[in-house]
């Protein structure tokens, strides 16, 4: 594989991405172990579904140079294993700028690309509307919008690209729809933090994305097995060096329950009154999300791409 210096990623002759300049850091191993021995599968007919995608990067959100640590890249971080996964294994071109690397020439288990790899996440939150003077997060939509960028060069030069999101409210086969999007590329899942009131109302206070690489269930059960890669999770998280290392590949196993939910409203303004809708969700539950709060999965982005015809 070949190596460009970060200068040539961006066509520039130093990059700076929402106020946080990359700079180069040495190399501790040749590359990451390689991840057990996978089969795809794509089957969506029937009553049953399966889908699992292999060699789908695993990067992690947290690294020195992003913004605020990367404590708030889990959109741009899950949005790039989905877009790593379309270049890897159908060819689509994604740059910076017109005649910039493409995003594969880097490769996120070998310690050499971090910086670039770190510069691509930043770029990415950059494009999907965060900054250095509001590194609060990003949203589906502007993830969405992150994508288009990267991919501007590719659709002009032929390629068929489209993108789009679901959300959990209009969709009652959420679990199907994942499956079906999944035969194209990993998909990204937004889920929400909720507490619950004293009034049974739920009130949402965050939320996180992750990378949907395999998903199974049963049409009309109201539930579906995932797997995840999730940026904010890793065996050596807050360990000596993490944010300078990139850590093994790990796949989250949960599970996605059907459910209705009121949730209140917290005004900013303090003389108006909350609000309360309610809401169909899909909460997410597995042993590594357990806490104070409740995840509820409220949308996902999914992409897909074709070469150019003739």
């Amino acid at each position: 594989m070949k190596r460009y210096r970060l200068s040539a990623l961006a066509g520039l002759t130093g990059l700076t991405l929402a106020g946080a300049i990359f700079p180069a850091t040495a190399a501790h191993a040749d590359t990451l172990p390689l991840a057990p021995l996978c089969a795809e599968q794509r089957d969506t007919t029937g009553t049953q579904y399966a889908v699992n995608l292999c060699d789908v990067t695993d990067v992690d959100q947290f690294r020195t140079h992003l913004d605020a640590k990367g404590n708030t890249h889990c959109g741009p971080t899950s949005l790039y294993n989905a877009m790593y996964y379309l270049g890897e294994h159908k060819g689509l071109p994604m740059r910076v700028v017109p005649n910039g690397q493409l995003m594969t020439e880097y490769d996120p288990a070998v310690p050499a690309d971090y910086d670039p790899v770190t510069a691509w996440l930043g770029w990415l939150g950059y494009k999907a509307g965060m900054s250095a003077s509001d590194p609060s997060g990003s949203s589906a939509s502007g993830n969405r919008v992150a994508f288009d960028a990267a991919t501007a060069g590719a659709k002009a030069s032929g390629w068929t690209v489209n993108r789009g999101g679901t959300g959990t409210d209009s969709t009652p086969e959420f679990g199907l729809e994942i499956a079906k999007r999944l035969r194209q590329a990993p998909v990204q899942l937004w889920y929400g933090r909720y507490v619950l009131n004293a009034d049974k109302t739920h009130t949402r206070t965050g939320g996180h994305a992750v990378t949907v690489v395999a998903a199974k269930g049963d049409v009309g059960s109201g539930k579906v097995e995932l797997t995840l890669h999730d940026p904010a999770r890793s065996d050596d998280h807050k360990s000596p060096g993490y944010l300078d290392t990139q850590s093994e590949t790990r796949g989250e196993k949960v599970t996605l329950y059907r459910v209705a939910i009121n949730v209140k409203s917290t005004p900013e303004d303090p003389n108006e009154q909350p609000t309360i809708k309610q809401h169909t969700y899909w909460r997410l539950m597995g042993e590594n999300y357990i806490g104070d709060t409740f995840p509820y999965v409220e949308a996902m982005n999914w992409f897909e791409a074709a070469p150019p015809v003739g």
